[in-house]
């Protein structure tokens, strides 16, 4: 099954919406019924339509497509902060001394901070069982990038993603308990939901001084900065991209957060500008993956394919060419689905 990842549409929305279904608690960016669903599409539709820098309402939602069935999705939010705070906890250590008494001591605080404040944020992967263990889930994370580059023009050149955080396996979550739950009287889902579309309440509800850790219980202190199980392979990819965890986390999960400036993300490094070629059987070199994608800002397209640009050329068979709705002689771009760092 050959699988496509391209910019969400109207046609996508009950398949999109059967997928987010299955999206499991923490995964905050997943909308959560039809007709957010449907608003995540329109507000990709206009931003894909749209000049000028990307603002808060322009979210990028991709699709993950094969054989005609929506399989995956994934999301890029472009200006985080531009119209509500974006809100984490930085880790940090403070020492002190008493001279007289020969002795020191260390803490670790917790800080409510805005660091990500116009960041681009990528988020919403979501990849269903029947692709998974395929490369479709790094394809669908990958192709983001390459679109980033092709409208970088439009976005922040610094970007982040939030990694969920530590569950267990009751489904609660060790840091909402020690600190959250605290302050809002609410479970985590609601305030989960509740967070998507409305920040205030967490500046008005949120614990304005430093938080000392050693007051929290050794399981939430061990969870801060860790990933759930389920998202630590997805870290994993993104770390070998070029992201790093900077001792920002979640506000609520206590997930780490990372980020990377656009330029260094390992996918955009390697990429290459080609020619479409178009031949009967295109030969495969070799056994490595390649990401090929459509370099537009408005008919994006990307799929795998077993092969890389010879002397700024792609070849393609015909089938390929119509996947990815190009003609010989249009140019397209190429990069490693994996690679090493520089």
């Amino acid at each position: 099954m050959q699988m496509i990842v391209r910019l969400a549409h109207e046609g996508d929305i009950d398949g999109l919406f059967a997928l987010a279904e299955t999206a499991g608690t923490g995964m905050t960016t997943v909308p959560n019924s039809r007709d957010a669903i449907a608003e995540r599409v329109a507000q990709s539709v206009s931003a894909m339509n749209g000049t000028g820098k990307a603002g808060p309402k322009d979210i990028f939602f991709f699709v993950l497509e094969g054989d005609g069935e929506v399989l995956g999705m994934a999301s890029i939010f472009p200006a985080l902060g531009a119209d509500r705070p974006f809100y984490s906890y930085r880790i940090s250590k403070v020492a002190a001394a008493a001279p007289e008494l020969g002795m020191q001591a260390a803490s670790e605080l917790l800080y409510l901070c805005n660091d990500f404040h116009g960041y681009v944020e990528i988020g919403t992967l979501l990849v269903s069982d029947k692709a998974r263990g395929t490369g479709a889930g790094r394809l669908l994370s990958l192709s983001r990038f390459l679109y980033m580059q092709t409208v970088a023009e439009r976005l922040s050149e610094h970007v982040m993603a939030e990694i969920r955080g530590r569950f267990r396996e009751d489904g609660s979550n060790p840091f909402w308990d020690a600190i959250a739950s605290k302050f809002f009287k609410m479970s985590f889902q609601e305030a989960d939901v509740r967070s998507a579309h409305d920040f205030r309440f967490i500046a008005d509800l949120m614990p304005k001084f430093p938080i000392y850790t050693e007051l929290l219980d050794e399981e939430t202190r061990e969870a801060m900065g860790q990933p759930h199980s389920t998202s630590a392979a997805a870290m994993n990819m993104l770390t070998k991209e070029g992201f790093q965890f900077t001792n920002c986390i979640d506000i609520f999960d206590g997930g780490p957060s990372i980020e990377c400036p656009m330029a260094r993300i390992r996918t955009i490094e390697q990429s290459a500008q080609s020619v479409v070629r178009i031949q009967d059987a295109p030969t495969s070199e070799g056994n490595s993956a390649t990401i090929v994608a459509v370099p537009d800002g408005k008919s994006f397209r990307s799929i795998l394919l077993p092969r890389d640009h010879r002397d700024g050329s792609l070849f393609l068979s015909q089938q390929e060419a119509d996947l990815l709705q190009v003609s010989s002689g249009a140019d397209i771009v190429t990069s490693p689905l994996k690679g090493r760092r520089r």
